[in-house]
């Protein structure tokens, strides 16, 4: 063979093996409450992956996507069904999304079951960190703990010395609360648990007001989130109120009017946060949303961005699932929070900020950046979990 040939052949073979890697696109599933109590949460979620999938040409690993989405309902029974479409029906590469932890357990065993892999964008099961951690499912949002555990350290220091802890009924109400009091230092005089649907705290406030704590840490997603800080403000109560951005995040801090102003809240994330891959996020968002993103947009986004750097290490052709969900591990992306890892329970390792409900020059309601709470945290479960990476 001559060698004009060689390098013609050379040639039609690399464009040959770049038109079948484009070719062979990735089916990407998207699973997350659309609607119900928890859909403006799920909504977000939705927003943070539009912004990535822009930003990278609609392509993971350069490989063009078909996205299926799936609504959740931020219901167990819901979640699994929606799954099982995704994954009869759609025959997905990956799933990525869940935006309850109620959810989320009920859906990775199917997964798992289906030679698939979760990528989770909002929360961590204390569960599934710890002695059911699986190699299905990777959380890139936090711990449930985590962010709590780093503001109930926060209250410490900041001399709260009597707490009190209240939160909603169901295993992120218990994560997050618990993850609090068992990193504040002081006396906690009461952890109580209200009902999921309960929207009237009027007897709760009167208790809290009754007990005379320092600071009162309190969790609660949604709508009743809204009504909590609402009645908490209007019932005259002057102690400080702590909790995390499940609470007050960007999202709702127009709903919450100057009823939040003051609130403390621990996150992963805050729109502040000085790094090119956050600028370029909140720049994107921003313009197409015209306010900053939230806590549960940035770890959507940074799914994505985090499948795009593991899809690229794949081979050429037909999408290998189980080195995908192997790789995810140890694959290096841009975090719009920083510094990221993923520890041996597939939970990340990062910093938690703490932010305070507060106005900008025009009035309007911001989370300002204050501090970090906790640095480079893992969480206390990842010793119970069997896998090593």
């Amino acid at each position: 063979m001559n060698q004009k040939l060689k390098i013609v052949v050379a040639t039609s073979l690399t464009a040959f093996a770049l038109q079948a890697h484009a070719a062979d696109k990735v089916k990407l599933g998207f699973i997350a409450a659309q609607s119900g109590p928890l859909g403006v949460l799920g909504a977000e979620q939705k927003r943070g992956l539009d912004i990535a999938l822009e930003q990278l040409g609609n392509k993971l690993g350069g490989r063009d996507i078909d996205l299926y989405t799936a609504d959740s309902r931020a219901t167990p029974g819901v979640a699994v069904q929606e799954v099982s479409k995704l994954v009869d029906k759609d025959d997905v590469d990956i799933i990525t999304g869940g935006t309850a932890s109620n959810e989320i357990m009920a859906i990775v065993k199917p997964i798992a079951a289906a030679g698939l892999t979760l990528v989770g964008t909002n929360g961590g099961p204390s569960p599934l960190a710890g002695k059911d951690c699986s190699p299905a499912y990777y959380s890139v949002a936090f711990q449930n703990d985590q962010w709590s555990e780093g503001m109930g350290a926060y209250m410490s220091a900041q001399g709260i010395k009597r707490a009190y802890f209240i939160g909603m009924d169901y295993q992120a109400g218990w994560d997050h609360v618990g993850g609090a009091e068992r990193e504040f230092k002081g006396e906690s005089i009461a952890k109580v648990f209200t009902p999921q649907a309960q929207l009237d705290f009027s007897a709760e406030l009167a208790q809290i007001r009754a007990a005379k704590p320092d600071g009162v840490f309190a969790f609660y997603p949604g709508g009743a989130a809204i009504a909590f800080v609402k009645q908490y403000a209007q019932s005259g109560l002057d102690t400080p109120l702590f909790s995390n951005a499940g609470l007050v995040d960007t999202l709702f801090l127009p709903s919450f009017g100057n009823d939040a102003v003051g609130v403390v809240i621990s996150s992963h994330y805050n729109a502040e946060l000085d790094n090119e891959a956050n600028k370029k996020f909140v720049q994107g968002f921003t313009a197409k949303h015209g306010r900053p993103p939230s806590s549960y947009a940035a770890s959507q986004y940074d799914a994505i961005m985090l499948l795009d750097k593991a899809i690229g290490q794949l081979p050429a052709g037909k999408i290998d699932r189980k080195k995908l969900q192997s790789i995810i591990a140890n694959t290096e992306f841009p975090s719009v929070r920083g510094n990221f890892k993923f520890n041996n329970n597939h939970m990340p390792i990062q910093n938690i900020y703490a932010q305070r409900v507060d106005k900008d020059s025009s009035g309007n309601l911001v989370l300002k950046l204050v501090s970090t709470a906790a640095e480079n945290a893992g969480d206390r479960y990842a010793a119970e979990c069997p896998m090593s990476n």
